[in-house]
């Protein structure tokens, strides 16, 4: 984690404000994506000296991100709250399940009637 040294310590500064920060990881399959952002998001929520509060999302269809923290998220994108003594409590996980997540918005959007907000 050393080469995320610097980044762990910019974004903890720069949260010192109040500003919440939104970071994504992508690149091409078989990057490391998973790999550098569970790294980061562990090392920012096992921080002694801030108190931050992390919250990692993975919407990679192999679900690795529950092996990579070495915990359940087959929850059906339920958020889980990591209760390990190195993050006490300060990382929360989820995977998303991106196939019933784009059924349930095109189930919702089916439910507008289209006609009427055009007229409104």
């Amino acid at each position: 984690l050393y080469s995320l040294q610097q980044l762990v310590e910019e974004i903890s500064t720069s949260t010192n404000n109040g500003h919440t920060k939104t970071i994504f990881v992508g690149g091409k399959g078989g990057v490391g994506k998973t790999t550098v952002s569970s790294a980061l998001a562990v090392a920012l929520a096992s921080n002694m000296l801030e108190d931050l509060k992390v919250l990692i999302v993975s919407t990679d269809p192999a679900h690795s991100l529950g092996d990579a923290l070495d915990v359940d998220l087959k929850t059906s994108g339920k958020f889980v709250q990591m209760d390990d003594p190195l993050t006490m409590g300060k990382l929360t996980a989820c995977e998303v399940d991106t196939n019933e997540a784009l059924q349930t918005f095109s189930d919702n959007l089916q439910a507008f009637n289209v006609d009427q907000l055009a007229d409104a």
